[in-house]
């Protein structure tokens, strides 16, 4: 590959990871109480904290499955909870869930920190001249995650930032990686995905004509990528790996 111009990066799992003890399920339960007064308290009484973060978890997971078993129908952000209150017995209409959506957030800066050598990793790529962007999966996008980029100090590095909350697909639909490559104006040949997911970061770049770096993580984990991809166990190896590409 000659005239790389660009990488991407998914967010969890390959730039940052929730503090140890933590789960999405458990993050969700503290904040489910605003959700929960969204609602009717005839459908509210049905539900407790627990049970919802569980459904709303369960569900994400399930749509992001769906997407990489090429389910290529809509997936809009309000879907994962309109669906999880379905499977506990409750229809609420689109307006509800997105309000809901915006009820259960929690800022990244309160659950997560900077895996090692992100930041030095970021700066090194941009310094050799290619432009960075982020393409992930995420119930929240938009300045939310902006905010959150800045309070760990990266956000000035990324030219791009696409999630599936404001594309309404999920990876690896083709739909994220076009948006990005559109906003950067760059081929697709031209550009590296870098990720922790071989179906939504590494499958999703290759059937979309990109290059893909594999994240292992954590690093003992078995499984190999497909031929041709490089993999990492830690970000101060990406460097290496991008040279080789380049």
């Amino acid at each position: 590959m000659t005239g790389l111009g660009a990488v991407l990066f998914d967010l969890g799992g390959t730039l940052w990871e929730w503090y140890p003890g933590l789960t999405p399920e458990g993050i969700l339960a503290t904040v489910a109480p605003r959700a929960l007064r969204l609602l009717p308290e005839a459908q509210a009484v049905l539900l407790t904290p627990e049970s919802l973060a569980e459904a709303v978890r369960r569900t994400y997971l399930e749509l992001e499955h769906a997407a990489c078993d090429g389910d290529t129908s809509p997936m809009p952000n309000e879907l994962c909870v309109r669906k999880a209150l379905a499977g506990l017995g409750v229809t609420i209409d689109p307006a509800t869930a997105e309000a809901m959506i915006d009820a259960l957030y929690v800022s990244e800066r309160e659950t997560t920190r900077l895996l090692p050598f992100a930041v030095d990793a970021l700066a090194a790529l941009s310094a050799s001249g290619l432009r960075l962007g982020i393409v992930s999966n995420r119930m929240y996008g938009g300045e939310r995650l902006r905010g959150d980029l800045s309070y760990f100090d990266i956000g000035r590095y990324f030219d791009v930032v696409v999630t599936s909350a404001e594309v309404g697909q999920m990876k690896p639909h083709p739909a994220l990686f076009r948006q990005a490559l559109q906003e950067l104006e760059l081929s697709p040949d031209k550009v590296v995905m870098v990720g922790d997911d071989l179906c939504c970061d590494v499958a999703g770049a290759l059937n979309s004509h990109l290059q893909a770096v594999w994240v292992r993580r954590p690093p003992e984990r078995t499984g190999d990528p497909p031929a041709g991809v490089s993999s990492i166990k830690r970000l101060d190896e990406l460097s290496e790996a991008i040279d080789r590409l380049r």
